[in-house]
């Protein structure tokens, strides 16, 4: 925002009236209204008490920390993109520039019209000169992506170091691509394994690579069969059974599809089988979900995860699971969506093999 939309703004936050802000700092009301409508701008002297009454530090005020919305950054990168278009790559860039120099520190800014500008470089490149113009546009676009590395933003940061590491393994700068991708945290950064994954690739590590791959195929597996589970919990809320029938069966394919652990498939039919008051449904899929909790699950016998290592630990997790079953066998005889079937004598007997009672 422009100082005379933050004036606005934040007077307005205060509860006051142009009169009353205007007497508070000792000037006219008319001097306020135009500071207001962009008409003036406040003198030097009274700024840091215009910022006291306004309840905001001068760097807000004077706008040197840019908030633009994503919309009018949207809105710019249209212009800029029509403009290269119509008149030229050189029109568009001298544009695009100007923007900037309004809001040098945007880091959002920085990065959508430093993609914008390399968009437009390649699809209009006859526009741009000669080779050497072209290199130098390319030079000053690549440091936009360096500006906005560098910013507060996280989100536009993380996005140029992305990018600035791409260029890195495209002239073979492997190293310098690495410490870049170092830069990317990988909770807020999904694609930084997949970045890493084709960087082992371009330097003939493709074990690394392949790992990495196979790491990012499982968890995404699990997103998707997380996700349909939700949905089909949604469907079974709003009692829309075939609907969460679907979903189930969708959850089921994925397990297969993926060689994923059998007891995810297990949990997806048990759930829809309780909802639905099925005790045959239930005790078979029952008999396939305890022995599957205590199944060791390897990843790396998958020809899909073959370079995933098995982790340490697995005999610990089986006797965990050993103990979950005994602990899962109690819970089920206590839950109330069981009620249906508690008195089956089928029911208790398997419930009692794995409490240790049998």
């Amino acid at each position: 925002m422009r100082i005379h939309e933050i004036i606005r703004e934040k007077r307005k936050e205060q509860g006051l009236t142009q009169e009353q802000a205007a007497g508070r700092l000792g000037i006219s009301a008319s001097a306020f209204n135009k500071w207001e409508r962009g008409m003036t701008c406040p003198d030097i002297m009274i700024l840091p008490a215009l910022a006291r009454l306004l309840e905001v530090d001068l760097n807000t005020l004077l706008s040197f920390e840019e908030d633009l919305t994503d919309q009018e950054i949207g809105v710019w990168c249209s212009q800029i993109s029509d403009c290269i278009m119509k008149e030229g790559f050189s029109a568009g860039y001298t544009a695009a520039m100007e923007k900037i120099r309004r809001f040098p520190n945007s880091g959002m800014l920085l990065y959508t019209m430093a993609a914008t500008l390399e968009g437009g470089l390649t699809m209009f490149a006859d526009g741009a000169g000669d080779e050497g113009e072209r290199q130098r546009y390319l030079d000053e676009i690549e440091g936009l992506y360096e500006r906005a590395a560098r910013g507060k933003n996280e989100a536009a940061r993380m996005q140029a170091v992305s990018m600035l590491a791409s260029k890195l393994m495209n002239r073979g700068e492997y190293e310098e691509a690495r410490e870049k991708l170092e830069l990317l945290p990988e909770r807020n950064f999904p694609d930084k394994n997949q970045l890493l994954a084709r960087l082992y690739f371009r330097q003939g590590n493709y074990a690394e690579a392949a790992r990495l791959t196979e790491n990012k195929i499982l968890a995404a597996a699990n997103d998707i069969y997380s996700s349909l589970f939700m949905l089909m919990d949604i469907a079974l809320e709003e009692e829309r059974i075939s609907d969460a029938e679907y979903f189930a069966g969708k959850m089921v394919q994925t397990v297969n599809v993926f060689e994923m652990w059998d007891y995810s498939a297990c949990a997806a039919e048990f759930t829809l089988a309780v909802k639905k008051q099925d005790k045959e449904e239930v005790m078979r899929v029952l008999k396939k979900m305890f022995p599957a909790l205590v199944k060791k699950w390897k990843p790396c016998d998958s020809l899909l995860y073959s370079h995933i290592s098995e982790k340490e630990g697995g005999e610990r997790r089986q006797e965990f699971g050993r103990r979950f079953l005994k602990n899962l066998a109690a819970e089920l005889q206590e839950d109330k969506d069981m009620e249906f079937i508690k008195e089956d004598e089928a029911f208790q007997k398997f419930l009692k093999r794995y409490k240790g009672e049998e």
